[in-house]
């Protein structure tokens, strides 16, 4: 598997327990000037503040477009001045049960958001039964309460942003985080050290690993090995650990079972990591008949309507996309062709898609006329020298994919499903990597869970397949969508597009 080295600067520079020691009271220190629940105080005074913006901004603009509501009478201000706290009370009723004063730690911006527009819904509905109870309809104007929720929305997107980045920029610099010392090097926490030191906004960072098998010094997916397992006592209060992540073999459990009671004997707060495979790809499905469990085996939910759903979705919005984006494919095209003349503007190359069915995949040339005559197939590398200047940024911004919304509204594939695999790749990763094949049950996609992910490019196929299966089986349009969200959000942000 491969492994991250961009571990941050300060860890590097530790050869043992007494600077880390130094460096996590410093930051202890600073930690409690900020405070551990400033977040979602901020959010509850932000978000009560934009409500009454929203409403008098909606009164505003309604009043501007249309100042007189009903024959010619002035739209009164002052039946909006009267139900401001209710909307913000319901307002904020709606968005707590939807989760969303709560830590965000380790959860995504798109698992906020889609929180946020479920708890704006369910506010709406809440003041329009409100209005609808209490018979007071006539004093406002449906218009300004649509107004008002759709700036609600708008508003608080741009305050959840504004805040995550600087959530995440303090959180490099090591305030607000919590210091995670890793217990063993199983398989599952390879890739949680890589997502913890990847997304520092997810608020955890990685002060050391355990490891009887590794030397103290020596690294691990870009963490520091502090030393071995026995010393989990001694380090975790030398290095301040908040809490304690134990990922070793599953076969060892008399081990693990006393790693946990230490844990609890010395009031470490402690979470169990599992194998990534088992996490997140596994195949067992629990059902119950009259309280009595039945486990089976968990098929793709992408069958019947579901697939229909998806289908339907797929065309629809294939064909809109086709539509706006003709002219700017053209000028795009027309740019690919001069700056590389000699070779053609699209780039066709067989892919396999469902059910081992292969399909030509179009994208925009972004690499110099036969670029895979002399190598052969071969996934693009940082500064592959066949990449052309236009190309490169265009596979930077995923640019050269839009030729694919031909392929989603032919049939070959989905907006959202696995990536394809070039058919040498894919005859080779089906015989080596285990579940590979149960990705061919469904379209490929244009983007999927494991690009958003961070997974692409030259990530290893192991890690992709696990994410890809874990999408199969756990498919929904929430999924989808949150999918979707991620990829616009990580277009300008993308770290293995290249």
């Amino acid at each position: 598997m491969a492994r991250r080295e961009e571990a941050r600067p300060a860890a590097d520079d530790q050869p043992g327990p007494e600077p880390i020691t130094a460096r996590a009271s410093q930051r202890s220190s600073r930690l409690a000037a900020l405070g551990p629940d400033w977040l979602p105080l901020a959010l509850l005074a932000g978000d009560a503040i934009l409500v009454v913006a929203s409403i008098a901004g909606a009164y505003l603009f309604h009043r501007t477009i249309d100042p007189f509501h009903t024959e010619g009478r002035l739209l009164p201000f002052g039946p909006y001045i009267a139900a401001i706290p209710i909307v913000v009370i319901l307002y904020l009723f709606a968005l707590t049960i939807n989760h969303q004063y709560q830590s965000w730690r380790g959860r995504s911006l798109s698992d906020l958001l889609l929180g946020l527009y479920s708890g704006i819904g369910l506010a709406a509905v809440l003041v329009l039964a409100a209005i609808s109870l209490g018979n007071v309809g006539v004093h406002y104007s449906r218009l300004v309460i649509t107004y008002t929720v759709l700036l609600t929305a708008v508003l608080m997107t741009v305050e959840r942003y504004w805040l995550r980045q600087y959530e995440t920029r303090l959180r490099r610099r090591g305030i607000g985080t919590e210091q995670v010392l890793v217990v063993g090097t199983g398989t599952g926490s390879e890739v949680l050290v890589q997502r913890m030191n990847m997304f520092p906004q997810y608020g955890y960072h990685v002060v050391g690993v355990l490891d009887d098998h590794l030397a103290a010094g020596s690294s691990f997916a870009a963490a520091q090995v502090v030393g071995r397992i026995e010393d989990l006592p001694r380090l975790a209060r030398e290095l301040g650990a908040d809490q304690v992540f134990i990922a070793i073999a599953e076969e060892d459990r008399g081990r693990l079972l006393n790693l946990i009671k230490l844990c609890e004997d010395q009031q470490l707060e402690f979470k169990v990591v599992p194998s990534m495979l088992d996490i997140i790809s596994t195949r067992a499905e629990v059902n119950a008949i009259d309280g009595l469990p039945l486990v089976g085996i968990r098929h793709s939910r992408l069958r019947g309507t579901n697939a229909a759903l998806k289908r339907g979705i797929d065309i629809a919005v294939s064909a809109i996309a086709l539509a706006v984006l003709a002219i700017p494919l053209l000028i795009v095209a027309a740019i690919v062709k001069l700056t590389s003349p000699r070779g053609p503007v699209l780039f066709r190359q067989e892919r396999i898609g469902l059910n081992g069915k292969p399909f030509t995949v179009l994208k925009l040339r972004t690499m110099v006329p036969d670029a895979e005559a002399e190598t052969g197939p071969k996934v693009a590398e940082p500064g592959d020298p066949r990449a052309t200047p236009v190309g490169r940024v265009m596979r930077k911004l995923s640019i050269d994919e839009l030729p694919q919304f031909w392929n989603v509204l032919r049939g070959d594939m989905s907006l959202v499903g696995p990536r394809p695999q070039p058919t040498y790749f894919d005859e080779r990763y089906g015989a080596e990597v285990p579940r590979y094949l149960e990705r061919q049950r469904v379209r490929p996609g244009l983007t999927g869970w494991a690009e958003v992910n961070d997974l692409r490019g030259a990530a290893p196929i192991v890690d992709r397949t696990i994410y890809d299966v874990y999408y199969i089986e756990n498919w929904s349009l929430a999924l989808d969508l949150k999918i979707i969200m991620l990829t616009a959000l990580r277009m300008f942000f993308q770290r293995h597009a290249y």
